[in-house]
């Protein structure tokens, strides 16, 4: 059976180009669409060698994990296009849960179980000229490899689907599950016009929200408390100086005695 057998969508079309191993799959999935590949592809590899998180921090990808991106294309303006990457993460969430893991959102782009990262998403606008042609999201997630067999120095706690249940799972099914429920929230922006609903859900699952958090936007660092998340995938944080909204920055959960 073909894994697009297992595609239940009705906005996406979803095309999957099975890689052994690749340096980065993003940059793969970039090449396509510049090549004029469409919304819908899907570059999806056993392993990376150069695989990449925010500030292109390196992205362990040995095999056992999940690594794919998908290209999908803006939707209610380009402004909007860092609201795909949260639509990404609820979709990540609801597919891990339907595997009995019990996950939250961290903003911007990480999937957490207890503070330990289980998965990443990076988004990456790809433009030519001032035109905005796609949006390249790439999804990684430590699925069948144990954390324990991992090189020691990560830079932060982690854990993996086999280590929270006890088995491994299928990489085709989950792919299938994270892709349908990416579908399933695209219909609902599309019926609506509105990223709303998604938002919604966001602060809803969110780790983040009321946590003390501390804010690295280049050399400037700051500490506050998170309240919420704006309609365009901001953060917005309570700080000494008054409320803040961070769309760029990175954002640390304060630990007690930190």
């Amino acid at each position: 059976m073909k894994i697009e057998d297992c595609f239940i969508t009705n906005i996406l079309k979803p095309r999957v180009i099975l890689l052994e191993s690749v340096g980065s799959t993003s940059t793969e999935a970039k090449d396509l669409l510049t090549q004029g590949e469409t919304e819908g592809i899907i570059v999806l590899a056993h392993s990376q060698t150069e695989g990449r998180g925010r500030k292109d921090r390196i992205w362990l990808s040995p095999v056992g994990g999940l690594y794919f991106s998908i290209v999908l294309k803006p939707r209610l303006g380009n402004e909007n296009t860092p609201l795909l990457g949260i639509l990404c993460a609820c979709a990540v969430r609801r597919a891990l849960h339907g595997l009995d893991v019990n996950v939250q959102v961290k903003w911007p782009n990480d999937i957490l179980v207890d503070d330990r990262k289980i998965a990443g998403i990076l988004s990456e606008a790809v433009t030519i000229g001032n035109e905005t042609i796609g949006i390249v999201i790439g999804i990684g997630v430590n699925q069948n490899c144990p954390i324990s067999e991992m090189p020691s120095g990560l830079q932060w706690p982690a854990t993996s689907v086999i280590d929270e249940i006890g088995k491994e799972t299928s990489n085709e099914s989950l792919l299938c599950d994270i892709v349908n429920e990416i579908d399933s929230l695209l219909e609902v922006v599309e019926i609506n016009s509105s990223f709303s609903a998604v938002v919604d859900e966001w602060r809803k699952t969110s780790s983040t929200l009321g946590k003390t958090v501390r804010i690295h936007e280049d050399d400037k660092i700051t500490d506050g408390i998170a309240r919420n998340i704006g309609e365009d995938g901001s953060l917005l944080v309570e700080t000494e100086d008054g409320l803040v909204s961070v769309l760029l920055g990175d954002v640390h959960h304060v630990r007690p005695g930190e």
